[in-house]
């Protein structure tokens, strides 16, 4: 099917930029409430997500079974 795959590439674009969203959001949570630890791992999921890498809390927290 031609142009599959760029939807395909929009579609988790679309969903990158929703997770973003959402986390800015939490992260401004975060931030108001004072809790450090909750800003520390969200800033690191926001800049893994912005350069494209998997979640650093799924790669420490979850074993290979739990992330498939």
């Amino acid at each position: 099917m031609i142009g599959a795959p760029d939807r395909e590439v929009q579609r988790m674009d679309d969903e990158n930029q929703m997770q973003l969203e959402r986390l800015r959001t939490v992260l401004e949570v975060a931030k108001r409430n004072g809790n450090q630890l909750f800003i520390d791992n969200i800033e690191r999921e926001i800049a893994a997500l912005e350069r494209g890498d998997c979640s650093p809390i799924v790669e420490e927290y979850l074993t290979d079974e739990e992330r498939a």
